[in-house]
């Protein structure tokens, strides 16, 4: 039976990409990569419900592909993993649209709620995009014709 629900994790330690895929694939459709880069990529070949990304990566930050997923997959929700104890980072991430930010090591019995709370939020945000569209064209467009 094919998973309902799709996950990108971006993340340049093997070890812990490994370990989210395993932990997450148990339920979801899981598929990784090492940049933002590729991320990005990706993203734009299929929609994913959850970005799972580290903050420091080669090339593009995660930080920054935060941003880039705000702006071009509003429907997919981003949840940061972070070896990093300085907080500015926590704050950074969450001010570029990620739902949560969590420390490493991971905790499945914490990881595995905060993921299923990120999926809600997306849910409810995309449902919220489905609503919101026919009403700003519809607005749109009464604009248009009164000019």
């Amino acid at each position: 039976m094919a998973k309902e629900i799709s996950m990108l994790i971006v993340d340049d330690d093997e070890s812990i990409r490994d370990g989210l895929a395993t932990l997450l694939g148990v339920d979801y459709e899981c598929f990784s990569t090492t940049t933002a880069e590729e991320a990005m990529r990706l993203l734009a070949a299929r929609a994913f419900d959850l970005l799972v990304t580290d903050i420091h990566l080669p090339g593009a930050s995660g930080l920054e592909l935060c941003r880039l997923v705000r702006i071009a997959c509003p429907e997919t929700g981003v949840v940061v993993v972070t070896g990093m104890e300085d907080i500015r980072y926590r704050i950074e991430a969450q001010r570029l649209g990620a739902l949560y930010c969590v420390e490493k090591p991971i905790d499945p019995d914490k990881f595995l709620p905060l993921v299923q709370s990120a999926l809600k939020c997306q849910a409810l945000a995309r449902a919220r995009i489905r609503h919101t569209k026919p009403l700003q064209l519809a607005l749109s467009a009464g604009r248009a014709r009164a000019i």
